[in-house]
């Protein structure tokens, strides 16, 4: 009992050794790897398909089996004796029997076609696995930059209440002094709890981002790592449209699931196929037994033999040809869905391609949007102290600059999202993909305790 307190002490001791310490992209990866359920359960699933093989190898293997049997025997036997008598004697006596058998398949055209869909079928589990894995990059990227975004909502909310704050002493003392009105008061305080109301509703996001972490990761998520102030981000394995569809063709997890599926119903057709040829098997026998009838009472035998059995299929009623039937038509099926799939990956490729290549002018226009509003907000503060503008005219201007920094944080994340996706549609490695949104983030940003 003491060894398993001691294991779930360790994580609260490493607290108390040092400063907690920024949970990168990559380690919040691993983590969800270690913890989530979807990916463990996609685990177990790759390592039952990957027995498959050995099962179906199994039986093209010598397989040896021992029986055993004893069997009491009683009754009576009834004959004329020398005077033409009826006699009748009792009958008791235990006849038991051991036979050891070894088979082995010599040739067995469904057994090695078995072996040959077994194999189409672990190579399908083990691409299943790899698509499972990037799966949860994606779910990590989102949820990870949902905490990012949620964070930075956090502060641009707490910016805005603290600048409205003093805007509205000031209007305060303003109207203490005479120089304003009842109305700017009034209109500050009205934006200020506005405020205030997307602020709470920021914290419940970040809440609901944090919890949904730790979910995935099964780790409490306190600091991150955030995008730098820069915009510019590390060049993609590919250009131009055209190598992304190319390397989306060649690498793309699920295509080469629907690929792999194809080989496993041609596998099928070659199995199906067999059900017209004969199979030959080599058996050896050893049996021994006693008292084996009346007639050989208190006597033992010992045979060895050993022969070939050879079968040959005539007639199974129809049987066999539908089968094939049957698995040409997987085949057609599994043929129809890798074109389906493919049609859909190079609409997602386009898509992504389109939100990355148009992601860096976006960001730029945003931060042109952001310097104006900061600009118009500028005017209309100067314009409503000199009594030629508005309060009302400050307010909006001031909200319009709000949501332009809120639309450009939402924008910097979509970006590097799109940039996440379009490599797992493409099929580039996990590690690959980890690595580059990991370069991306590297300010270490605190986040309240929840």
């Amino acid at each position: 009992m003491r060894q398993p307190i001691c294991v779930a002490l360790l994580p609260a001791l490493a607290l108390l050794a040092g400063p907690v310490q920024a949970m990168s992209f990559a380690e919040s990866v691993q983590a969800a790897r270690q913890f989530d359920a979807q990916y463990q359960a996609a685990r177990h699933e790759r390592d039952a398909a990957s027995l498959a093989v050995p099962l179906a190898r199994s039986n093209l293997m010598p397989s040896v089996s021992f029986n055993a049997s004893g069997s009491l025997v009683s009754g009576s036997r009834e004959f004329p004796n020398a005077l033409n008598q009826q006699v009748r004697i009792p009958v008791e006596y235990e006849a038991p029997q051991a036979a050891l058998q070894m088979r082995t398949a010599i040739f067995a055209p469904e057994l090695l076609a078995r072996l040959r869909l077994a194999h189409a079928q672990r190579e399908s589990a083990e691409l299943l696995y790899d698509s499972r894995g990037l799966e949860l990059v994606d779910r990590t990227v989102t949820a990870y930059l949902q905490v990012l975004l949620a964070h930075e909502n956090t502060k641009l909310a707490a910016a805005e209440i603290g600048s409205l704050q003093v805007q509205r002493t000031r209007a305060e003392q303003r109207f203490e002094r005479g120089e304003g009105t009842r109305t700017d008061v009034a209109q500050l305080q009205s934006a200020l709890e506005l405020a205030r109301v997307r602020a709470l509703e920021a914290a419940d996001a970040l809440d609901a981002a944090q919890r949904a972490m730790r979910r995935l990761t099964g780790v409490p998520l306190t600091r991150v790592h955030d995008l730098a102030g820069t915009d510019r981000l590390p060049a993609l394995p590919a250009a131009g449209l055209d190598e992304w569809l190319a390397l989306a063709e060649a690498q793309s997890p699920v295509l080469r699931i629907r690929r792999m599926n194809i080989e496993a119903a041609s596998a099928g057709i070659e199995r199906a196929r067999t059900g017209h040829l004969p199979r030959l098997d080599a058996v050896a026998t050893l049996s021994r037994s006693r008292n084996e009838s009346l007639t050989s009472l208190n006597q033992v035998s010992t045979l060895k033999s050993i022969g070939l059995q050879f079968v040959l299929p005539i007639y199974s009623g129809g049987g066999v040809d539908a089968t094939i039937r049957q698995a040409v038509s997987d085949r057609a099926r599994a043929e129809e869905e890798l074109r389906d799939e493919r049609e859909t990956v190079q609409v997602d490729i386009q898509r992504l391609h389109n939100l990355v290549v148009t992601g860096g002018p976006k960001l730029q226009a945003y931060a042109r949007a952001v310097a104006a509003a900061e600009v118009t907000l500028e005017g209309a503060t100067r314009a409503q102290s000199a009594g030629a503008g508005t309060m009302t005219e400050v307010v909006e201007a001031r909200t319009r600059r709000m949501t332009t920094l809120r639309d450009l944080a939402q924008a910097r994340y979509e970006h590097l999202a799109a940039r996440a996706r379009l490599m797992i549609q493409a099929g580039v490695p996990a590690v690959e993909i980890v690595s580059d949104v990991d370069r991306a983030l590297t300010v270490e940003t605190a986040l309240p305790v929840r």
